[in-house]
């Protein structure tokens, strides 16, 4: 049988990122010798042309459709992407008479719902590396799974020693990788997957589960050196944080650092688990850059977002990169659970005085159903048994909702280095793309204001 992988995600901002999942069904199909061919529309100019082209050229017998996001989750210009994804959907099915089928990070959280709003045939949920092949292998013996329509759920991937190392590495041998270096300024690579915190409207559980599953830094590090090989020299760790736990972020960077790999690398960071000793090896190793998924810096409001970190720990970690020379970035979830102007302008108080390199600032927060917060939502009213989750759903706390726009656009104007996606400051395509034009590599956010980089050194 063979498969045609496309990815529909054409979303630039804050950049163009490659479709790991994807990849890493492409290196599984490869291991089990399913043929298999890409079709990435992030950089076609002609979307109908690319999909008549790739499915007159292979011939597919399944067209796997890889929902990586449904909307970009910000309030209050919030975009939808499922009105594209449902036009190439249909071109798909006007094309071609190949099995149907939905999978990706975004396609879990709703997955019943996009079967009937794509018309698919299956939708897979959760890991799907072992279970896509599983499909094809029992229709290739002529024993469909499931009836069209239905949802097949794949559990976590992992051997009993809770290690990833029997999984493959990611095949990107069928992307542009050069186009995502130049267009969006790092390639990416996973470390870890599931995630054991509590946060009330993280979806990361949903998807990989709660029971962390480590790579060796060894097979980390032959992917960077793969990566490497084919010019991606600047990457980012999509683990949802790198430094947990502290023993293996610290395990990996000392092989990148044995094996001289001239990589710059950047990360998603738990403030709780950093220490400057850990810092300096993360720097020795090429790190260029932390992002704290901080969300508030008010003790009620941590509380209330499930947050596992104190306002002290944020200043403490926030001290450490600063000493250090490193670029840091405080993440904000404004308007949740309980959220008053007093908590707002406090969070706010306090992460100015922590000088971080950007701040990266949310208002209201995406809600997805399964999520303690669709749970507090539901008991407010908010959301129904009738609502529509394909449509932007945001929680936004009645004590600010009326305020909280105006006040942070006021706030804007005094303070470039705050970025806000759902208010268009400080971020937008023509300065993304000026920025990535002059060749600058890693976060854009990194870039946003000259910190001191006397980095120290370690032996």
């Amino acid at each position: 049988m063979k498969v045609l992988l496309v990815s529909p995600n054409i979303e630039t901002l804050p950049d163009p990122v490659f479709p790991l999942g994807l990849a890493c069904l492409a290196g599984a199909l490869q291991k089990n010798s399913i043929p298999c061919s890409v079709l990435d529309l992030c950089f076609a100019r002609d979307y109908e042309a690319a999909i008549a082209e790739a499915l007159q050229s292979f011939q597919p017998d399944m067209v796997c459709l890889s929902i990586r996001n449904i909307d970009n989750v910000s309030y209050p210009n919030s975009i939808s992407y499922l009105p594209f994804y449902r036009q190439v959907a249909q071109s798909i099915r006007q094309k071609t008479s190949a099995v149907l089928v939905l999978g990706g990070s975004g396609f879990s959280l709703l997955p019943d719902a996009l079967v009937s709003y794509l018309g698919a045939d299956l939708g897979i949920v959760g890991e799907g590396e072992q279970a896509l092949v599983s499909v094809i292998r029992q229709l290739e013996a002529g024993s469909p799974p499931h009836q069209a329509g239905t949802v097949i759920t794949a559990g976590p991937t992992a051997d009993g020693s809770h290690s990833l190392d029997g999984l493959c590495e990611p095949d990107r041998s069928g992307f542009d990788n050069a186009a995502y270096l130049q267009q969006g300024g790092m390639g990416n690579i996973q470390t870890k997957r599931g995630c054991p915190f509590q946060c009330i409207y993280c979806t990361y559980p949903l998807i990989e589960g709660r029971t962390v599953r480590l790579r060796s830094p060894g097979r980390v590090c032959d992917e960077i050196e793969h990566m490497l090989a084919r010019g991606i020299t600047s990457i980012f760790f999509v683990d949802n944080e790198f430094n947990y736990p502290a023993e293996h972020a610290a395990a990996i960077c000392r092989e990148i650092i044995a094996r001289r790999l001239p990589v710059a690398w950047s990360c998603y960071a738990h403030p709780a688990f950093v220490t400057s000793e850990l810092i300096d090896l993360m720097q020795a190793a090429g790190c260029t850059g932390l992002e704290f998924g901080s969300d508030a810096a008010h003790p009620a409001m941590l509380h209330s977002l499930g947050k596992n970190f104190t306002v002290k720990q944020l200043e403490n970690a926030s001290v450490i990169c600063r000493e250090a020379g490193m670029p840091f970035c405080h993440s904000l979830l404004l308007g949740g659970p309980g959220e008053t102007m007093t908590t707002l302008e406090q969070t706010i108080e306090e992460v100015q005085a922590m000088s971080a390199t950007a701040v990266i600032c949310m208002i209201g927060i995406r809600i997805f159903p399964r999520t303690v917060l669709a749970t507090i939502a539901a008991a407010e009213g908010i959301v129904g048994p009738e609502t529509d989750f394909l449509k932007p759903v945001f929680y936004l706390s009645p004590d600010v909702k009326d305020d909280i726009v105006r006040y942070m656009e006021r706030f804007s104007k005094k303070h470039r280095s705050w970025i806000f996606p759902g208010l268009n400051i400080n971020m937008n395509t023509d300065l993304q793309r000026k920025l990535r034009r002059f060749g600058i590599k890693g976060p854009l956010w990194e870039h946003m204001k000259t910190g001191r980089r006397a980095r120290r050194t370690v032996s």
